[in-house]
């Protein structure tokens, strides 16, 4: 039987959160924390699953940096992922250049919004989700606190 080669799935809003990766994706391994050069974080769309709140997207910016976690996950499990994002019809996989904690950079997966969608505010507990996991893995806090006031 032959292994199906994992891919790399760069996490940013709440997959940082362990638990509820571990209960999406069973097999997903931690890669490290990696950061993506290029986009800031925002908060856009309508999403079902928080209370009709806005959720985690990439947008564009040129010298911004959005931090984030790698995961190596089995084909099955983006899968998995792509029915909890909503695939294709509200986030879309993307690929994207991140660099690793040790500088080397890497081709991961992960899901943005298109940019059509307007930013909006975050639920409470979708934004507490995610700033406990950027306590939890020491992230800095201002990016995402910017992109609540920008939304407000």
């Amino acid at each position: 039987m032959t292994m199906k080669k994992p891919i790399l799935y760069f996490a940013y809003g709440s997959n940082l959160d362990r638990t509820q990766m571990r209960q999406r994706c069973r097999d997903a391994a931690p890669a490290g924390p990696a950061t993506l050069k290029g986009y800031r974080i925002g908060f856009a769309g309508s999403s079902a699953s928080w209370e009709g709140s806005a959720v985690a997207t990439l947008l564009p910016a040129r010298g911004a940096l959005v931090s984030g976690f790698l995961y190596e996950v089995s084909p099955e499990s983006i899968e998995v992922l792509d029915r909890y994002e909503g695939h294709p019809r509200f986030y879309v996989r993307c690929r994207v250049s991140v660099s690793d904690e040790r500088g080397r950079r890497r081709v991961a997966q992960t899901y943005c919004l298109p940019l059509e969608h307007q930013e909006g505010m975050p639920a409470s507990r979708y934004l507490q989700k995610i700033v406990r996991a950027y306590q939890r893995l020491g992230f800095g806090l201002d990016p995402l606190l910017a992109a609540v006031r920008r939304a407000a």
